[in-house]
């Protein structure tokens, strides 16, 4: 399901391993870092960032094109892999984003070192646990729960019907081989680690958390989370929104995060 605009399609060494990178725009660089279902090529929301960054796109490791290190595991086995990558790739205050299980990453990410770091934006990130509900189980349901959850009202998402189209039979086999990385690095505990708060603390780096209000998968509460631990953080909530607010709400997600990063010296 891969949406190719204008990027570049390429693979980056690090360590022994090719990772598989789309790319493209130009500008101060941006890394931007996919959620547990994987990396779905050069999105239209991609495209709207690359008007003013450099954009990279990577498939972690374990998705898509991108073979799983034996030594990775765990979310913070990816950071570390993550930060080899930003070391390899060149990035040097650099804004970091993710989305869901993405944002994790880019969460402990910054906990692991910020020097380079210019921004963070976490988009509906689990990482947290939430206090008042759970974090949504989406490994044991059908795609088609998963698809539902995804989104707060299908109606308003631009190219809806290309993105819940029937998959190939390679579609389907690169979805469950997602499937099953995001299980290994975020089963147990479920979605979040316990000790994140601890180590966001020491992140003062200037952060974004953008959510959906009606976020079916993520409660909305773990913004605040992440907003009372990031002590240089602003939170936008976006209404009418369910998990993913690149996709549902793409103009209101572009106006948040461009004003966000024009507002970085």
């Amino acid at each position: 399901m891969t949406t190719t605009i204008s990027a570049n399609e390429s693979t980056v060494r690090v360590g022994e391993n090719d990772v598989q990178m789309f790319s493209g725009g130009s500008g101060p660089p941006l890394l931007y870092l996919h959620g547990a279902g994987g990396n779905a090529g050069w999105q239209a929301f991609h495209e709207a960032l690359a008007q003013t960054h450099t954009v990279y796109a990577p498939s972690q490791p374990g998705f898509n094109g991108t073979p799983r290190p034996r030594w990775v595991s765990t979310i913070n086995d990816l950071a570390h892999f993550n930060l080899e990558m930003v070391q390899q790739l060149g990035l040097n205050q650099y804004i970091l984003a993710g989305h869901s299980m993405g944002g994790w990453v880019a969460a402990e990410m910054a906990a692991m070192g910020q020097e380079s770091l210019k921004g963070m934006v976490l988009i509906d990130a689990v990482g947290i646990r939430p206090k008042q509900s759970d974090i949504t189980e989406i490994f044991m349901v059908s795609g088609q729960t998963r698809d539902g959850l995804r989104f707060h009202d299908t109606s308003q998402v631009p190219n809806y019907e290309e993105l819940s189209r029937e998959m190939t039979p390679e579609e389907t086999n690169t979805d469950h081989s997602n499937r099953e990385m995001a299980s290994r690095l975020c089963w147990k505990p479920y979605m979040h680690n316990p000790s994140l708060p601890f180590y966001l603390a020491k992140v003062n780096s200037p952060s974004l958390i953008i959510w959906g209000k009606q976020d079916a998968i993520v409660p909305a509460e773990c913004a605040d989370l992440y907003h009372q631990v990031l002590s240089n953080s602003t939170v936008k909530v976006i209404d009418n929104c369910g998990h993913s607010p690149q996709v549902e709400k793409p103009q209101e997600f572009q106006a948040a995060i461009t004003g966000f990063m024009s507002g970085l010296s």
